[in-house]
């Protein structure tokens, strides 16, 4: 779920990237942010990386934990790193779709 949500985030964050525009954006600083028509398509991303991603390692944590307490249950660790190697690629990716939706309600 998390690897899924965190891919399709990305597949929304290079749709969006391929209508990027250089804006001024403090001073003479300028940055890349995607058109307003793709608005919807930074929400979206926004939704699936953070949230869903860190649910998913949220479930994966309470789950390992309580299945401590069945002898039977095997700890799987590599998934945990993996969805926290995916959290946290995930923040990078959502800082790119804030950024968008920032500016595309800033009415630009």
């Amino acid at each position: 779920m998390g690897a899924t949500a965190f891919g399709l985030s990305l597949v929304l964050a290079v749709w969006t990237a391929t209508t990027a525009r250089m804006q001024p954006f403090v001073g003479s600083i300028d940055l890349p942010f995607a058109d307003v028509s793709t608005l919807p398509l930074s929400v979206g991303g926004y939704l699936l990386t953070p949230i869903v991603v860190f649910s998913a390692l949220i479930w994966d944590r309470l789950a390992q934990r309580l299945g401590l307490r069945d002898r039977n249950f095997g700890l799987k660790p590599r998934y945990t790193v993996a969805l926290q190697w995916l959290a946290a690629g995930g923040m990078v990716v959502a800082v790119w779709h804030v950024l968008n939706i920032a500016y595309g309600l800033s009415g630009a």
